[in-house]
């Protein structure tokens, strides 16, 4: 075996080798090539001075050209001339050649003008002068039909020979240092550069730097501009896949159909069979999806008596035209709300006109496109459970009318770009505010960013957070300053998917400052479900831990996460044998009958898809409003 690996190896000095024959080859090419150049040369000086002889010499001229039918031989005639001194005529000789030499040179001076035009840039520019430097003369002005006294040419180049003009070349003597070189201004001293434009500099910056306060992070991962993530079987690298075609579809209906439908009095009966619909649907957690339908469509008829501003009919149609974003004047919207209102107020009008049952925070930091059907059920379980709840999504990435389907059904939902100058007012983590647009280019800036939202939303406003990925299975109004372990280890951690904590609570407070001071921008949960079991462990064994127990109850695992990440993939998988069916059945009535709430898990099952009688697609199915497919 050795021998014949050997064998195969390469001989020592093939390498120095071939770089030899490279040298050599270069070395030939470039001798050749110069020879070639050197021969060209000496043949164009010759037959330029041939066709000077040939031009200037009188020797070859006639005399007279009626002359050339002439049969006499002047041959002859010369030979017959009077025999001239050699000495003369080696001075006659000398003169005649003196003589060509000063026409050759005025001809050619003549022939080479000083300027000429460039037709590429539109202007004209001065030729180099090709004599000795010993015969330069003064510059000769340009001779053209302008008015002298009106225009002038400078002779001053750029790098890349385009004449400037005596405001650039004065502007550009007024520079002092590299300060004004990069138009910046330093003290009183302002660059002569910024001169006419410097304003336009600024706002320009200012543009760039908005517009990237609302670029998301996963922007590439949009298959729209990533042709990898495109479809391979669709038509060009912009080609929709049947879940896209099928969304487009979806949305041409929605955009045919009239936002509101005209007031009709209210029937009694109609309205008495959609709220038992309701309440039967409640009763029965696996009810059908006929009645689920029927359900919803008859929310959808008293609609009207949810929304906020009940005479805003016109305006609000008028709202859901188009898309609204956040804008640095705008930070929230919900109809009839006024929407130059600043980001506290927007919060505070939007809580006091809804007569919300309970404060519902949520954050999202993904791009609008990754909301799937997934997320929508989580919402749709919410809202089944508290249809009168005031539900915020805080988002940089969202469009403000992003859940106007929903506002539309009657239920409050509204969408906020977070003011953190203003949420996080009187509170340790202000100064996070301040550094915002370095903090968002770490590398775990969605998820740090997520955790210091809800703390600071939980301790002004008070609420329940969840995560996005949070399935409602129970109402939530019994949960007051609460969280959940995650899973049922002796060392599990806390988990902040579901909190509950009352307005001003010291245990948030507690969080804020812990925050605030062991911040690590390197470390995933170090800052989240970590934080939470440090302040727990710190904020029990205090001296006054007797009040502080009234300020924080923990739930068991089972309350919402009775399945934890490490099983949560198997259970996206239909049972095939007899024994794991009827143990998956055992654990679906456990949750249903014992927890409030079920964690998908989003950051590790994002890619799968349950099967139609796995656990989870009997949980995600279950208290759905639309109970539908596509968004």
């Amino acid at each position: 075996m050795l021998r014949k690996l050997r064998s195969r190896r390469r001989p020592r000095y093939g390498t120095h080798v071939c770089a030899f024959i490279a040298a050599f080859l270069l070395l030939l090419s470039v001798s050749i090539l110069y020879n070639r150049l050197s021969t060209d040369r000496h043949s164009h000086h010759s037959r330029h001075h041939n066709s000077n002889e040939l031009t200037f010499d009188p020797l070859l001229e006639e005399a007279d050209p009626n002359d050339r039918n002439s049969s006499d031989d002047r041959i002859d005639e010369l030979d017959d001339g009077v025999q001239e001194d050699p000495d003369s005529r080696v001075q006659d000789e000398e003169d005649i050649l003196r003589n060509l030499d000063a026409d050759e040179d005025e001809n050619d001076q003549s022939r080479v003008s000083k300027y000429y035009f460039d037709h590429v840039q539109g202007v004209i520019r001065r030729s180099f002068d090709k004599r000795s430097i010993d015969q330069w003369e003064d510059y000769a002005s340009f001779d053209s039909n302008w008015d002298s006294s009106t225009t002038s040419i400078n002779l001053a180049f750029s790098s890349d020979d385009v004449a400037l003009d005596d405001n650039v070349r004065r502007k550009v003597a007024e520079v002092k240092g590299i300060e004004d070189a990069l138009l910046l201004t330093v003290g009183h001293r302002v660059s002569p550069l910024r001169e006419g434009w410097g304003d336009w500099f600024e706002k320009k910056s200012d543009f760039l730097r908005r517009d990237r306060m609302f670029k998301s992070n996963l922007e590439l991962l949009n298959p729209l501009n990533n042709p990898f993530l495109q479809d391979p079987d669709g038509a060009g690298v912009t080609g929709l896949t049947k879940g896209d075609k099928l969304i487009q579809k979806r949305i041409i209906h929605e955009f045919k159909k009239v936002p509101f439908s005209s007031k009709n009095p209210d029937n009694p009966d109609t309205k008495s069979k959609g709220t038992n619909g309701l309440s039967e649907e409640r009763k029965g957690g696996n009810s059908k999806v006929e009645s689920v339908h029927e359900a919803s469509k008859a929310e959808t008829k008293i609609a009207e008596r949810r929304t906020l501003d009940d005479n805003g009919d016109s305006k609000t149609q008028f709202e859901f035209s188009g898309q609204i974003y956040a804008d640095g004047k705008r930070w929230g919207y919900f109809p009839g709300l006024n929407p130059r209102l600043s980001f506290s107020n927007f919060m505070d009008a939007f809580f006091r006109k809804g007569k919300c049952s309970m404060r519902v925070f949520m954050v999202w930091n993904s791009p609008p496109w990754m909301f799937s059907v997934r997320h929508q059920r989580s919402l749709e379980s919410l809202l089944f459970h508290h249809q009168d709840a005031c539900v915020v999504f805080f988002s940089e990435t969202l469009e403000l009318n992003f859940f106007d389907s929903f506002v539309k059904d009657g239920f409050k939902v509204a969408v906020a770009m977070p003011n953190l100058d203003e949420l996080l007012k009187d509170t340790p983590t202000h100064e996070f505010a301040s550094v915002w647009f370095e903090w968002r280019k770490t590398k775990f800036y969605p998820t740090h960013y997520s955790e210091l939202i809800r703390l600071a939303a939980l301790y002004k406003y008070g609420g329940i957070y969840l995560d996005s990925d949070i399935k409602v299975l129970k109402p939530l109004h019994s949960l007051s300053n609460t969280l959940g372990f995650e899973d049922d280890s002796s060392a599990s951690s806390l988990n902040g998917a579901v909190m509950a904590f009352r307005k001003h609570s010291p245990f948030i407070m507690e969080c804020l400052k812990e925050l605030y001071a062991s911040y690590d921008e390197t470390s995933l949960r170090w800052n989240g479900a970590d934080l939470l079991s440090r302040v727990r462990t710190k904020f029990l064994h205090e001296e006054n831990r007797v009040k502080n127990q009234k300020e924080l109850n923990l739930q068991p695992y089972s309350a919402f996460f009775p399945i934890s990440r490490n099983n949560i993939t198997r259970y996206f998988r239909a049972p095939t044998t007899d024994v794991e069916r009827f143990d998956e059945e055992a654990l679906y009535k456990k949750i249903v009958n014992e927890s409030f709430a079920f964690h998908l898990w989003n950051s590790l099952t994002h890619s799968l898809v349950p099967d139609p009688e796995s656990l989870v697609a009997r949980l995600i199915n279950q208290h759905c409003i639309r109970c539908s497919d596509v968004l």
